[in-house]
C-alpha cells in the first residue's frame, strides 16, 4: 500500500514561498474544451470497507483517511505528469465527504505508469482550499507519496500506477 505522510507544519516562511493553496486549488474558471480536465463521478464515493478496489486499466483505488465525517467535499486533483502539476489536473473529483473518517473510491481516466494527487476537504464548500491571513491552510489537505517541508511537488508526490491503493492522510 502506498503511503502518504502527514508531516508538521513548516516555518512561516516556507508556506508562503510555496503558496500550497495554489498547489491544492482545483482549477476554477473554465478552461477551453482541449485543456480541461476530466471530471470524472464515480458511482458513490463510501466508507473503506464497502467499496472493492478499482482493478481496471488507467483506475486507481484510493483511500483517505483523516476526514471530518460529514462535512463538505472531498476535492481530488490527479496530474500525470510534472508539466500539469498544480496547474492542468488530468482527473479532477467532488466527492461529498464521507460520514466515516476514511473513504475509499475509484480514480479511472488515468494513463501512464504515475500519478500524484492533491487533495483537501472543502468544508465550506466554496470550491477553494480555505487559508488563513498568512496563507496557511485552514482546511485538511494531503497528497500522494511524501509531501516534503514545502508541501507536495510532483517529485515528492508521485505514485505508482501498479495496482497498489493510494493511501491519503488528510492534515488534522
Amino acid at each position: 500500500m502506498t503511503t502518504a505522510s502527514v508531516l508538521p507544519r513548516p516555518p512561516l516562511a516556507s508556506w508562503l514561498a510555496f503558496g500550497l493553496a495554489a498547489a491544492l486549488a482545483l482549477p476554477a474558471v473554465a478552461q477551453p474544451a482541449a485543456a480541461q480536465p476530466t471530471v470524472a463521478q464515480p458511482a458513490a464515493a463510501q466508507p473503506a470497507a464497502a467499496q472493492p478496489a478499482a482493478a481496471q486499466p488507467g483506475c486507481a483505488s484510493v483511500e483517505v483517511h483523516n476526514l471530518r465525517p460529514g462535512q463538505g467535499f472531498l476535492m481530488v486533483a490527479a496530474f500525470a505528469d510534472a508539466a500539469s502539476f498544480r496547474s492542468r489536473p488530468a482527473v479532477s473529483l467532488r466527492l461529498p465527504a464521507a460520514e466515516a473518517s476514511t473513504m475509499r473510491f475509484p480514480l479511472c481516466g488515468l494513463s501512464g505508469d504515475v500519478v500524484a494527487l492533491t487533495l483537501f476537504q472543502d468544508l465550506d464548500g466554496d470550491g477553494k482550499l480555505g487559508v488563513n491571513l498568512v496563507g496557511m491552510p485552514t482546511e485538511p489537505w494531503g497528497s500522494s507519496g511524501t509531501p516534503g517541508a514545502f508541501g507536495p511537488s510532483w517529485d515528492t508526490g508521485k505514485v505508482a500506477l501498479d495496482g497498489t491503493p493510494i493511501t491519503v492522510k488528510l492534515s488534522q
